[in-house]
C-alpha cells in the first residue's frame, strides 16, 4: 500500500465530503508531490523511528537514522519537533495506570467507506474503552483543529473496525493532534455512537457521491489542494459572478481564456484595494470582516559591523561570519566589458529555452515549439 494513492485519501476527506465532484474532476491531473509533502514524510519517519526505540526498548538503526540525516531535507529543528511528538504520546501513555495497547503507523483498511481505500494512522492507543488516535502534523501554515477533523474521523473508524469487539470494548474516542512548528497540541474526544452515526449519515454518502459522475462542485478552504482548480466552474465563479453558468461542472478552453482575459490585472487591483483599505482602517474605518494587524518581521543588525568586531575579537574567524559569493554572469560582464566577457568566457555561456508563457495572440513574439526527440536526430543529420 505504500506507493499506492487511495481515489478517496483521508487526507483529501475535507475536500471529497465538501465537493465530491472534484474527485471526478481530478482525474485526469497527474499526481504530484511537493517539497512540503516530502519534508513531512521524513519527519514522520524520523518520529516513527524514534517512537519504536522508546516504546519498544529498541536501538535505534544507525543506518536508517544517518538516511534521514544525510536528506537534503533534514534539519536540527526536525529532531526537536520529533522528540515533541514522541514526548506527547509518552505523556498520554503514563497517563494510565497499566501499560495501554500501542500501534505506530498502522496500515488501516477503509473499504468500508469505498472500494479500495485506505490509510496510514500515525499512532493508535488503547486501553479499557477509549481509543487514542494520534496524528502528526509538520506544516507550518496552516493550524490544524481535530474538532470533527474528517481525516482524524476516518483514522479513528478504521482502528474501530479492526480493534473493537475483539479485545477491547471502545465506547470514546480521543483524537489528537500534535503540530509543534504552529505550538498546537489540541485534543477532541467523541462518542462511538457519533462516530457511528457520521459515517453513516455523512461519510460513507459523501463517499458514494464523490465516486458518482453527478458530484456537487464547491468553493471553499478545500480547494486550496486541488489540482482540479484550473478547470472548476464553482472555483471560477467564486471570484466573478459573471462567470456563473449551470452546466457543465469543466470549464472550456473558450470559458478559460475568457477568464484569463477578465483577471490579468486582478492582481494589480487587489493590491492596490488593500493598501486603501489599510490606510482607510488605520484612520478608524471599518472593512467587514477584515482588521489590520503587525506583519511579519525579519530581525536586522543595528549595527552589522560592530557586531562582527565583537564576535571575531570573541574567537570567532572572519571566515566563518562572512560567505563568498560568486558574482551573476550579467555583473560578471559589466565588470570586463561585453567585448573582453566575450572572447575570454564567451565559451562557457549558453542561453537555455525560456519558460512557455501564455500571453495574448498580439504578442510579437514566435510561438513556442515543443523539443521533440526526433529534432535530436535531425541535428545529428545535419552535422553528418
Amino acid at each position: 500500500m505504500s506507493g499506492a494513492h487511495a481515489k478517496l485519501a483521508p487526507s483529501a476527506s475535507e475536500r471529497w465530503i465538501n465537493c465530491p465532484g472534484s474527485v471526478k474532476l481530478s482525474e485526469n491531473f497527474p499526481d504530484t508531490t511537493s517539497i512540503y509533502a516530502k519534508e513531512g514524510s521524513l519527519a514522520h519517519k524520523l518520529g516513527e523511528i524514534k517512537l519504536k526505540s522508546r516504546q519498544f526498548n529498541k536501538e535505534i538503526d544507525a543506518k536508517e537514522y544517518q538516511k534521514i540525516q544525510d536528506n537534503e531535507l533534514y534539519s536540527a529543528d526536525m529532531e526537536d519537533f520529533t522528540d515533541e511528538y514522541v514526548e506527547y504520546i509518552e505523556a498520554i501513555i503514563n497517563s494510565f495506570d497499566i501499560n495501554p495497547f500501542i500501534e505506530i503507523e498502522t496500515n488501516l483498511d477503509l473499504s468500508f467507506i469505498a472500494p479500495n481505500t485506505f490509510g496510514t494512522a500515525d499512532c493508535l492507543i488503547l486501553d479499557g474503552d477509549t481509543l487514542h488516535v494520534v496524528d502528526f502534523k509538520y506544516g507550518k501554515n496552516v493550524e490544524v483543529d481535530p474538532t470533527e477533523n474528517p481525516q482524524m474521523m476516518i483514522y479513528a473508524l478504521g482502528a474501530l473496525k479492526m480493534y473493537d469487539g475483539l479485545i477491547f470494548d471502545i465506547k470514546n474516542v480521543t483524537m489528537h493532534i500534535v503540530q509543534p512548528r504552529k505550538n498546537n497540541l489540541s485534543s477532541w474526544t467523541v462518542s462511538k455512537a457519533e462516530l457511528l452515526n457520521t459515517l453513516e449519515t455523512v461519510i460513507k454518502p459523501k463517499a458514494d457521491e464523490a465516486l458518482s459522475d453527478h458530484g456537487e462542485t464547491k468553493y471553499g478552504d478545500w480547494c486550496i489542494f486541488c489540482k482540479a482548480k484550473p478547470i472548476c466552474r464553482a472555483y471560477s465563479e467564486r471570484f466573478n459572478p459573471q462567470f456563473k453558468v449551470d452546466n457543465p461542472k469543466e470549464l472550456s478552453n473558450k470559458e478559460i481564456a475568457e477568464r484569463i482575459s477578465v483577471l490579468e490585472g486582478m492582481n494589480g487591483y487587489l493590491k492596490t484595494l488593500k493598501e486603501y483599505a489599510v490606510e482607510k482602517a488605520l484612520e478608524g474605518e471599518e472593512f467587514p470582516g477584515y482588521k489590520v494587524v503587525e506583519g511579519r518581521s525579519a530581525r536586522k543588525w543595528t549595527d552589522q559591523a560592530k557586531a562582527f568586531d565583537i564576535a571575531e575579537g570573541a574567537g570567532f574567524d572572519h571566515s566563518v561570519l562572512y560567505e563568498q559569493v560568486p558574482l551573476t554572469l550579467p555583473k560578471v560582464e559589466t565588470m570586463m566589458g561585453k567585448k573582453t566577457f566575450d572572447e575570454l568566457l564567451g565559451d562557457f555561456v549558453e542561453k537555455p529555452k525560456g519558460k512557455p508563457t501564455l500571453v495574448e495572440d498580439k504578442d510579437k513574439r514566435d510561438n513556442y515549439q515543443i523539443q521533440t526527440v526526433w529534432d535530436d536526430f535531425k541535428d545529428l543529420e545535419a552535422e553528418e
